[in-house]
């Protein structure tokens, strides 16, 4: 039950994005921050209640900040001011790269996920997994792409 709940909010997040597609600023040099606002029900489905483009960044707690803290961290790496990325990272400390013209598919990246059969898409929502580790494999891997 829980495993279909966070497929359908992927497929809320692609279906959203892909309803203003051609509406949407498509550049390379830009982009944007989206936050979802998605209400459960007591059969834990999920329902879209608004999609903020500009979301709050002000923490209003310790856990807030470090949330935040991290979003904003994740989203500099995902950014790559410093080149360090080969930009084929399926995985980018909390980012997942969901749909691609497509939808990607996962690759074994040893996420504890509730269960993986639910996960074929490369989405890891539910999963635990230290974003920090995760960081430093991609920048190792991707300088010895670079090397090679």
């Amino acid at each position: 039950m829980v495993d279909k709940m966070f497929k359908l909010m992927d497929e809320i997040y692609i279906k959203s994005l892909q309803s203003v597609q051609k509406i949407m600023i498509n550049d390379k040099h830009c982009f944007e921050l989206y936050g979802y606002d998605i209400l459960l029900d007591t059969n834990l489905k999920p329902w879209l209640l608004e999609v903020n483009a500009s979301p709050s960044l002000t923490a209003s707690s310790k856990e807030d900040y470090e949330l935040k803290f991290g979003l904003l961290d994740d989203v500099l790496n995902v950014i790559d001011i410093e080149s360090r990325l080969t930009s084929k990272e399926k995985h980018i400390g909390g980012f997942d790269l969901i749909w691609d013209d497509g939808p990607v598919m996962s690759d074994d990246c040893g996420m504890d996920c509730i269960n993986t059969a639910a996960y074929a898409s490369n989405s890891h929502l539910g999963c635990y997994f230290d974003r920090i580790k995760q960081l430093r494999q991609t920048h190792k891997a991707a300088n010895l792409a670079k090397k090679s």
